[in-house]
């Protein structure tokens, strides 16, 4: 699964762009010369959002008043077209293979996409929620109804939590209790399995990357999973009406990851971060490849970053083993084709917006 080609009209400083991709794609050039403009065209096809900013002014180009990204992905020997259209006017308009669709997911399901940035750091030096939306990224391309079991949930969980602010009868935040702890512990048995099957993969990579570490990672339910789940939420029911809010169940999952005990983001320095934190994506998109057979697409953002020349090797031979396709920002064409030259990949020159080959 990749994205063969990608027409960009009007988003951020790209006026009106053509490109057709190979495996391994990297765009070089100075600061501010539009190479993260590209990455982030890509992930808002494959997304329906920024990675940079929520606001539509802020990715249409200046003077324009709606943008458009059209694409088309390749799955085996089948082409299937996908674009979106943004305006200031008239809203939102998805197609996916010539038809009109409903929502942005239909894009999401044929572009499972990783990206590597600064914003990776969030998975370290954030609370929890962000590593939910890790695990829950795999079971969203993996398990067909994680979807909507996850809608349950949250609704159950607004619902609860609503009865809870309102002081409603405790009947009526039972019958909602019943459902949570169904539910709930469903989803938890879904993250279970997949983190199981993640961490040996993480493992292998990151020992390769980091060698010399021992890291730990390791699943929380949100609860002390040995009890069930209908039990905990009757045990803390009169501490959640005192808060207002439900204390403990899948909605406080977690992935931990640590070295002796510590936070991995009070045990490394930035670059042993950035190496770590790229290693757990690159496996969760091994992992994906290993339950359905589909590639991952990885959107790497200024790869040199805080890697010293031998770190950037690292990396980069951990990126050229993999099925799947590459985009690769960076200042300068000779040390980034250094780094990938085994695989000819195509180099693209961004100059203020404008490509060159």
């Amino acid at each position: 699964m990749s994205l063969s080609s990608l027409n960009i009209v009007n988003f951020r400083n790209l006026e009106n762009i053509h490109f057709d991709f190979n495996q391994y794609n990297i765009f070089y050039g100075r600061n501010g010369s539009g190479k993260t403009s590209i990455l982030e065209a890509i992930y808002y096809l494959a997304l329906g959002r920024s990675f940079r900013s929520h606001l539509l002014r802020r990715i249409t180009k200046y003077g324009a008043d709606s943008f458009s990204l059209f694409g088309k992905i390749q799955q085996k020997n089948n082409y299937i077209s996908a674009g979106v259209e943004r305006s200031i006017v008239t809203g939102k308009h998805i197609r996916v293979a010539g038809e009109d669709a409903h929502s942005h997911i239909e894009i999401t399901k044929l572009l499972p996409l990783q990206l590597l940035n600064q914003d990776s750091y969030r998975l370290l030096d954030d609370g929890p929620k962000v590593r939910r939306q890790f695990m829950d990224w795999g079971l969203f391309h993996v398990e067909q109804t994680f979807l909507t079991l996850w809608r349950k949930v949250e609704r159950i969980l607004e619902q609860r939590n609503a009865a809870l602010r309102t002081n409603s009868k405790i009947d009526h935040i039972k019958t909602w209790d019943a459902e949570l702890a169904q539910l709930g512990f469903e989803l938890h048995n879904h993250r279970k399995q997949y983190v199981g099957s993640f961490i040996p993969i993480a493992k292998r990579i990151l020992q390769k990357l980091l060698p010399d570490i021992s890291i730990n990672i390791s699943y929380f339910a949100g609860w002390d999973a040995e009890q069930e789940l209908a039990l905990v939420l009757a045990n803390n029911l009169k501490n959640d009406l005192h808060l207002g809010y439900t204390m403990t169940g899948p909605q406080r999952a977690d992935l931990q990851i640590t070295i002796d005990k510590v936070p991995a983001k009070d045990a490394l320095s930035r670059g042993q971060q950035k190496l770590l934190l790229y290693g757990l994506q690159i496996s969760q998109g091994m992992l994906l490849n290993e339950l359905t057979g589909k590639n991952c697409i990885y959107l790497v953002d200024d790869l040199q970053a805080e890697l010293d020349s031998q770190k950037q090797s690292l990396l980069a031979e951990n990126l050229l083993s993999l099925p799947s396709q590459v985009f690769v920002t960076g200042l300068t064409y000779e040390d980034l084709e250094r780094l990938f030259i085994s695989k000819n990949p195509k180099m693209f020159h961004v100059e203020q917006g404008n490509i060159t080959l």
